[in-house]
């Protein structure tokens, strides 16, 4: 974590880790889905494809298959990778959540409770501006323009204080 961020900087971190884990999440779902695909195809043959050599391109479905299986790695291979990859996710996540406690740890000295709330949602809850709007009941540019760079204002204050 860069303690040299201003505030700001550091709350738009958080809601862009938390972009990118659900990213990096999608695409762990997607290669899950995509390896299951291929052991379901792999399970649809019959016969071992150990030793099966093909001289010429595939003329039907079973050999294009065949082909497919043969440039994929063992089931242990992928389980492997796909572990690694979910690791990469955890620390990810590990990391946005020491950021999000950080950030907790700031905003619970701001005395305005109405700038707590809009700061958790929107930087720690990923909330829309408009969302934010209709649960605090003010208008969307009030909560974007005004309540927004208040808030922001005493999280530098609070940022920049010894806690």
């Amino acid at each position: 974590m860069n303690e040299t961020l201003p505030g700001e900087r550091f709350l738009e971190s958080i809601r862009n880790l938390d972009l990118e884990i659900t990213a990096l999440d999608h695409e762990r779902v997607r290669l899950s889905n995509c390896r299951q695909d291929i052991l379901d195809k792999a399970r649809s043959l019959s016969g071992p494809l150990d030793g099966v050599r093909v001289q010429h391109g595939p003329s039907n479905r079973t050999e294009a298959i065949g082909l497919e299986l043969a440039s994929v790695p063992d089931v242990e291979t992928l389980v492997r990778k796909l572990n690694d990859y979910q690791d990469r996710v955890n620390c990810r996540i590990d990391e946005l959540v020491d950021r999000k406690q950080k950030a907790m740890d700031i905003i619970e000295r701001i005395p305005d409770a109405r700038y707590r709330a809009l700061l958790i949602h929107r930087f720690l809850s990923n909330l829309r501006w408009s969302t934010i709007a209709n649960m605090m009941g003010y208008t969307d540019a009030y909560v974007r323009l005004t309540l927004r760079d208040e808030a922001i204002g005493d999280f530098e204050r609070a940022w920049k204080q010894p806690s």
